[in-house]
């Protein structure tokens, strides 16, 4: 287990960088112009809220209840000392709870501060957020209650009123950057150099998509492809056309170098907004086996841009309003039902802005370009991609009773027996354009169903400290102690965002929580087989 701030030193090391010669500032400016116009569904009960609500909106409503209010959401933690009441919410490995009852932005450097910090071990990848695992206990944390207008039940043009603002977080992230952050290994001269492990770094292991093997089965071996790549990226860097050819041309026949993401890489930036929702109440909208119901779901969408114009504008040499958006990018439950979807904008600036509308079904909280009803679950798809994702001892033992006359009649047997569901079952979201709204800009006026919203850029920019090296802003400086110091960067923040554990304490075939899981190798994998791609955008 390593620490915050092991990580934030190892990040210095690397001379982490995401968003190129762009500034932080910039990206805030891009975000706030480039903010997908919100359309949630007028019956939904959770909204999206940033990570420091999470903390922060339990303990004020639990200060203001009577004690028996407040003992029914207290949680119970068995251990060795027998069960313990909590007050939400908890951060906890096993029976061993780190944090309860209050929000982590801490100064370890105050004593008395009274919580310990979410950053550090034993906080791991095993260590479990929850504020009660329940959706009885959620509704009343986070969600919605009455109407707009004051009613108890939501129809179309009265839909139920956020708990909270909607809160929106945007990564920018330029796509050859991150390539580079995930291929490095080793700080050369440094053997103590440990790659960060946490859930801001990397996550983008898309190596194997550059090598296309349609002669053999086997694909290129992971390492050689990483090495490839490292030395393509230096090549490209260096502006050595000649060792480019060269390194292509090596390639044993058998593979095939994909052009088409390379040029995805070079030439594109994508601009991620994350929608967070304490609790996905699917259930309530759905019908079994096809819904689900957990603490903690992470969604949103993408904005392409085409990197010679931010690498432009950066320099000076494009204005802010000839920055223009190329395509949007959703996330549709999980990526095996193939369902994300993706649109290429207007060429037009304002044709373009008006064009990014995005629409939140209830519960699911899956993300759509379009109102209706979506079928979400193409069985056809699932049965061919799930087995790829699939554990190997599960592989090995449907192979096995694949063997024999009984293990094949079971597996056929399953087969339509899911697609006898899916053809008796509703699996469709909906989508609706009368619910409550959130869109870029100043906040609504009072009497419509538009809300306000708040906008959390993380900054992802040069971290270096040496301004002749061109530093910025970066959420790691909160845990570099000679860093300048930001507005946008505190420690509780940089604990929040690296956690790498469970943001729910829910478990289970259709009832699970995960981590924060960049959506970055998701939204290239669509881009990749859907988008509209130029092979040479920079001169």
């Amino acid at each position: 287990m390593v620490s915050v701030s092991q990580n934030a030193q190892a990040a210095l090391d690397a001379g982490f960088n995401l968003t190129a010669n762009l500034r932080h500032a910039d990206v805030k400016a891009l975000a706030e112009e480039w903010f997908p116009k919100i359309r949630f569904h007028y019956k939904e009960r959770f909204h999206p809220i940033d990570l420091k609500t999470l903390f922060t909106a339990p303990k004020e409503l639990f200060d203001g209840l009577t004690e028996p209010a407040r003992d029914a959401l207290r949680i119970t933690i068995s251990g060795p000392l027998g069960e313990q009441r909590y007050n939400p919410p908890v951060v906890r490995n096993g029976s061993d709870v780190r944090i309860h009852g209050g929000n982590i932005n801490v100064d370890p450097t105050i004593p008395g501060d009274g919580t310990e910090p979410m950053g550090e071990p034993p906080i791991d990848k095993e260590t479990i957020y929850s504020h009660g695992d329940s959706y009885e206990r959620s509704k009343q944390l986070f969600g919605a209650s009455d109407t707009m207008s004051g009613l108890p039940d939501p129809v179309a043009g009265d839909p139920r009123a956020p708990r909270h603002p909607v809160e929106v977080r945007a990564e920018m992230r330029f796509l050859l950057e991150a390539l580079k952050h995930e291929l490095q290994e080793e700080i050369p001269n440094d053997p103590l150099w440990v790659r960060p492990d946490d859930a801001l770094w990397g996550r983008f292991d898309i190596v194997d998509l550059f090598f296309l093997h349609p002669m053999s089965p086997i694909a290129m071996p992971h390492d050689a492809a990483r090495a490839f790549m490292r030395a393509l990226i230096a090549a490209h860097e260096n502006e050595d056309t000649a060792t480019q050819a060269a390194l292509i041309g090596s390639l044993d026949p058998l593979f095939q170098f994909n052009t088409r993401a390379w040029n995805a890489v070079k030439n594109y930036a994508f601009l991620e907004f994350y929608y967070f929702y304490a609790y996905n109440d699917f259930d309530q909208y759905g019908d079994w086996p096809f819904v689900n119901t957990h603490e903690g779901d992470l969604e949103g969408c993408c904005v392409v841009f085409e990197r010679r114009q931010l690498v432009e504008f950066a320099q000076g040499d494009r204005p802010f309003e000839e920055v223009i958006g190329h395509t949007i990018i959703t996330s549709v439950h999980e990526e095996m039902n193939d369902s994300d979807e993706l649109k290429r904008l207007p060429l037009g600036r304002q044709d373009a802005l008006d064009d990014l509308v995005v629409y939140v079904a209830p519960g699911s909280h899956a993300t759509y370009l379009t109102v209706g009803s979506h079928d979400f679950t193409d069985w056809e798809d699932v049965l061919t991609d799930w087995p790829g994702l699939l554990p190997t001892w599960v592989k090995v033992l449907a192979a096995l009773a694949a063997l024999t006359p009984i293990g094949r009649a079971i597996i056929l047997a399953i087969v339509l027996i899911v697609l006898l569901a899916e053809h008796f079952i509703d699996s469709e979201d909906e989508t609706v354009d009368n619910g409550v709204s959130a869109g870029p800009g100043p906040d609504p006026q009072p009497g419509t169903t538009a809300v306000a919203k708040r906008l959390f850029v993380t900054p992802l920019s040069n971290i270096s400290l040496d301004p002749m090296e061109g530093g910025d802003v970066n959420i790691y400086h909160a845990a570099i102690s000679n860093a300048p110091a930001s507005d946008d960067v505190d420690a509780g923040t940089l604990a929040r965002r690296a956690y790498q554990g469970w943001w729910g304490g829910s478990n289970g075939l259709i009832s699970h929580s995960g981590g924060w899981e960049n959506k970055t190798k998701r939204y290239f994998k669509k881009f990749l087989s859907k988008g509209q791609i130029e092979a040479e955008l920079i001169t």
